[in-house]
């Protein structure tokens, strides 16, 4: 009997040892009243408390995964609508402003500022029996009060000089004395207040009325054949828009076709648009300046005819003032 038989009699129980030993743990794993899920559970418990622990490095990788799931919000989420809802209170904002500003600028336009026809506004303004009743005008267009039945005539060169002078000595000073006076007498006829001015007169000093004429004639030399028929401008520096070009347009058609001389609009300068007395006059004025011909080729009309020019130039102011038609060429 060998040696490994005499330590195996040697054993207490001998049948624990061995194929014995591993058959009977088999049958009591079987018969062990816990289940398979009850040994999952147990082996997780031991997971997590021993061997089974979760790797720290493991941990990190999955809180870094959910903090870049947390940037990607839901369309619905809360922060999403906060963002759109603060988004839509801004641009709504700046509609509502700028709805407002154009509202006010709409109502703040420099054509509501400036006055409006003055003829529509004299005619609106003049009672029948060819007075003016000063309430009749319209609010917030002229202040209260204003001469819109009030002309005013510059003499050109008058109190100055003597102004263009022709080889006989004929002055345009002298003729543009005798025009306005003729210009005066015709319209205090037609029931306006008129007055004459120098050129350089003290009145003119934030001058208010319906409208100021100043009256010149054009030069005593030869350029060509051309040179020959009347100039009107308007003020630039008052009162442009309608009011300058409807004074513009009737003097132009009343003179015209009163006297015969053509309308030489191709001459018109800047001495004339921004003459000096234009700058000094009361903003609602309107004003303007004619020169009735030139001195050389129209001497004979503007020396034996004053009377004719008087009327033609009067015609064309009472066409602005009274907003009388003119039929455009």
């Amino acid at each position: 009997m060998s040696k490994q038989m005499h330590q195996l009699d040697d054993q207490e129980d001998p049948g624990r040892a061995g194929f014995w030993n591993r058959r009977q743990a088999e049958e009591e794993q079987n018969t062990s009243p816990l289940t398979s899920q009850a040994r999952h559970s147990a082996f997780s418990e031991q997971g997590e408390q021993g061997m089974g622990k979760r790797n720290p490095f493991e941990n990190w990788r999955i809180k870094n995964e959910a903090d870049k799931q947390e940037l990607l919000l839901p369309p619905n989420s809360a922060k999403v609508n906060n963002a759109f809802g603060l988004i839509w209170q801004v641009l709504s904002t700046v509609i509502l402003a700028g709805l407002i500003t154009a509202t006010l600028l709409s109502l703040w336009m420099p054509g509501n500022l400036i006055p409006r026809n003055l003829g529509q506004k004299v005619a609106d303004a003049v009672t029948e029996d060819g007075g003016v009743n000063p309430t009749q005008v319209v609010e917030g267009v002229l202040p209260a009060n204003f001469p819109v039945n009030k002309i005013g005539i510059i003499v050109g060169h008058r109190g100055s000089d003597s102004g263009a002078v022709c080889a006989n000595g004929l002055t345009e000073l002298e003729i543009n004395s005798n025009v306005a006076t003729y210009v005066q007498q015709n319209l205090i006829k037609a029931g306006f207040e008129v007055e004459l001015l120098d050129e350089f007169d003290s009145r003119l000093s934030n001058y208010k009325a319906g409208l100021l004429l100043s009256i010149h004639t054009d030069s005593c030399e030869y350029f060509n054949d051309s040179a020959t028929g009347f100039k009107v401008a308007a003020a630039l520096s008052t009162n442009p828009g309608q009011t300058s070009t409807r004074l513009v347009d009737c003097i132009s058609d009343r003179y015209a076709n009163i006297t015969g001389l053509r309308y030489h609009y191709q001459s018109v300068t800047t001495e004339m648009t921004a003459y000096h007395a234009f700058a000094e006059i009361d903003p609602n004025t309107t004003a303007g300046i004619i020169e009735l011909g030139f001195m050389n080729l129209d001497q004979d009309i503007l020396t034996t005819k004053p009377e004719l020019l008087a009327e033609g130039v009067a015609q064309g102011i009472s066409c602005y003032m009274n907003n009388e038609e003119v039929k455009r060429p």
